[in-house]
């Protein structure tokens, strides 16, 4: 696929808002106490790899052509790693530590291990969706990624608030309303965009996934690191 200028530009500003995204969280952890620093490892990664991915797209290496049409290919590699690590450090930050192990600590491992396999297909499935542009069996395939994505509400609104640290409890709460509010826009804007319904073109689909992205991912994990910074201080 020919990139225009424009689009061109967008991703490009993508790749460094990720990459700068990146180094202030990593900067940020640097304020935590050293027993909090692991809260700072997900968010990290989550916009490293977002900014790998997007400069992938902006150099023109992102794409693949399916039935006449282009699928950036890479916006999903990017969601498939992203997106469980997003969910991980949320987890994280909000669930109690273990403490002696037992049934109820397989039982929470179970359940960090539904909400990731669920989330994983969430996307596997989505990026299925968008390999048949243009057939009407995407819609098969966007309505079970839709399905994967309620079990990951579900799991992380239902199940794994009873794992919660009273002392997190109101940032994971928080955080958890953000995190759903952004990701509701993804499953509007695939309606709207190039794999769906075409309402927007191409540049206005990269435009507005990069500005969502950047915001649920940098905008995150700035949030996440801050909180837990907060929260630590207020501890102390």
């Amino acid at each position: 696929m020919e990139l225009t200028s424009n689009q061109e530009l967008i991703l490009w500003i993508g790749t460094a808002g990720m990459a700068l995204g990146a180094v202030a969280i990593a900067a940020l952890g640097f304020s935590l106490p050293k027993s909090e620093r692991h809260h700072v490892t997900a968010s990290f990664f989550v916009c490293a790899i977002a900014a790998c991915a997007y400069l992938a797209m902006a150099t023109g290496v992102g794409t693949v052509m399916m039935h006449g049409e282009a699928v950036f290919f890479a916006r999903y590699a990017d969601w498939v790693f992203t997106t469980p690590l997003l969910l991980l450090g949320l987890l994280t930050v909000g669930m109690a530590a273990v403490t002696g192990g037992g049934e109820a600590a397989r039982e929470r491992s179970g359940l960090i291990g539904f909400v990731i396999g669920a989330d994983i297909m969430m996307i596997a499935t989505g990026f299925v969706a968008s390999l048949r542009i243009g057939q009407s069996d995407r819609w098969i395939w966007y309505a079970v990624s839709c399905v994967f994505f309620l079990l990951v509400l579900w799991a992380v609104y239902g199940p794994a608030k009873q794992y919660l640290d009273a002392r997190m409890a109101p940032l994971y709460t928080r955080l958890l309303g953000i995190l759903t509010v952004l990701w509701l826009i993804y499953p509007v804007l695939w309606v709207l965009g190039t794999e769906g319904t075409g309402t927007l073109d191409v540049t206005g689909e990269i435009l507005v996934f990069a500005v969502i992205d950047v915001i649920a991912k940098v905008g995150f994990g700035i949030m996440l690191v801050a909180g837990v910074r907060s929260a630590s201080k207020a501890a102390a």
